[in-house]
């Protein structure tokens, strides 16, 4: 699949920075949020030949979208790459994964992700030989956060610097993938607040991925419980043209959760069937 990136405005960033590369140091306002940038036993990589069995898939959301599962996981298949958001780097991808932050521990701690095992089922279904991941998660973070571009941490911009990152790569997007909705279960947000955030969200990831099929899990399971509203707006973006239907992370019991909210192994490993299912039914592979 081959992208073009459009659109003058790609290049124009809301916060300060002229060449709009720059992030928001967002652990300035969240606490735990520092992302992992440790380059040490990482291997640096080449985009080399990029065609229709490589799948480059943007991770969005929160805490169970970053290193938040108790132990790494090392993939069966080695084809799996990850652009490093903070440089714009592409490397060989391995728990925990660069760019983003480690959940319930410091960024030296060893914690792993649903996302390297969602890309090695894709590999080794046999659905693509490469998997390019493209973290961009932030932990404890409201939906609200993701579409403000004038309040710290400033979170909507990072759409656009990603957008460029992967633009200065040459690489096309295959899916976004947004995963969020545990804070505002907490935080009680109505389904209309909710729905007006993401789809502010959904309409920068549209102008900075044209043509991207977005993914939009139903996510909302906070220490037992559930929102229906949340539940509601992720579910009235959908469209089935560009907007999909993401994995269902609500259906992951307290079983496959180690504190009955972020995933254990179990509870990755179940989730990455589940994105497979959805890649496989929104990208028809």
């Amino acid at each position: 699949m081959a992208l073009v990136f459009g659109g003058v405005g790609l290049a124009i960033n809301n916060f300060t920075d002229p060449d709009a590369y720059s992030f928001y140091p967002v652990e300035t306002v969240i606490s735990g949020t520092e992302p992992v940038v440790d380059l040490t036993g990482r291997t640096e990589t080449s985009v080399g030949m990029i065609d229709e069995r490589t799948a480059v898939i943007v991770v969005i959301g929160q805490s169970l979208s970053v290193n938040e599962v108790p132990t790494v996981y090392v993939p069966t298949n080695t084809a799996i790459d990850q652009v490093n958001i903070q440089n714009g780097k592409l490397y060989k991808a391995k728990d925990p994964l660069l760019g983003i932050n480690v959940s319930g521990g410091t960024v030296s701690d060893a914690r792993g992700t649903w996302m390297l095992r969602m890309a090695d089922k894709l590999i080794a279904d046999g659905y693509y030989d490469r998997v390019i991941l493209v973290p961009m998660a932030i932990g404890n973070t409201r939906v609200g956060q993701w579409a403000d571009n004038s309040s710290a941490p400033y979170l909507f911009n990072r759409i656009n610097t990603v957008a460029l990152r992967v633009r200065d790569l040459g690489l096309p997007c295959t899916a976004i993938m947004w995963g969020q909705g545990e804070s505002d279960t907490s935080a009680g947000t109505t389904q209309a607040a909710y729905a007006s955030s993401l789809q502010v969200i959904i309409n920068e990831f549209k102008r900075g991925f044209p043509g991207t099929p977005i993914l939009v899990a139903k996510e909302s399971y906070y220490y037992g419980a559930t929102s229906s509203a949340v539940l509601a707006a992720q579910a009235s973006v959908v469209d089935n043209v560009t907007v999909f239907a993401g994995e269902n992370v609500d259906s992951i019991g307290s079983s496959g959760r180690y504190d009955n909210t972020h995933l254990n192994e179990t509870g990755a490993d179940q989730r990455a069937t589940l994105a497979v299912a959805a890649l496989v039914a929104a990208l028809g592979i």
